[in-house]
């Protein structure tokens, strides 16, 4: 069975009773060890969520490098003063589109953004650059922030996903 460009090996085993697990066995194959009782719709359902799974994570590290040229020219264009930053996605994001560390000079983003728009994580990341100079949320820092055009439609669209962050 193929499932988003991956070639699944599902493995039933009698001795494994409760846990399912899947590892990654080459570029495109996924290799599921499955207890023999679980049905096959709960194994299907694993094996459609872990390979979405792997495919996200080789789309966010094929463009890793595009992220951190990215944010810079919106630095330069938005926020020219701000300083010099990292920029990076993170699974532990669960609650915020991104988060900036002020202090580190470092900004992480949501992995869930990859498959947005474009244009939908520019916003978010013009949000966390302007964070490097204006830590609240402020008339200072809105008033940057607005400078982006298509700010309302992005707040939206990710309201919309159902994530809300503080200060969209």
């Amino acid at each position: 069975m193929i499932i988003d460009g991956f070639k699944i090996e599902i493995i039933r085993s009698k001795k494994r009773k409760k846990t399912i697990q899947a590892r990654l066995t080459g570029e495109s194959s996924i290799r599921v060890l499955a207890p023999y009782a679980a049905s096959g719709d709960f194994v299907l359902g694993f094996v459609k969520k872990t390979a979405e799974k792997f495919a996200l994570k080789d789309l966010i590290s094929g463009k890793a490098g595009d992220l951190q040229k990215r944010a810079e020219m919106l630095k330069d264009k938005y926020m020219p003063k701000a300083p010099d930053f990292t920029i990076s996605y993170s699974g532990s994001l669960k609650s915020a589109w991104g988060k900036c560390f002020v202090r580190d000079k470092k900004i992480i983003l949501n992995p869930r953004l990859v498959s947005f728009p474009l244009w939908v994580t520019d916003y978010v990341i013009i949000h966390e650059i302007v964070h490097l100079i204006y830590p609240d949320h402020g008339k200072n820092f809105r008033t940057q922030v607005s400078k982006y055009r298509l700010k309302e439609r992005a707040t939206g669209y990710l309201l919309a996903k159902g994530l809300t962050g503080s200060g969209l």
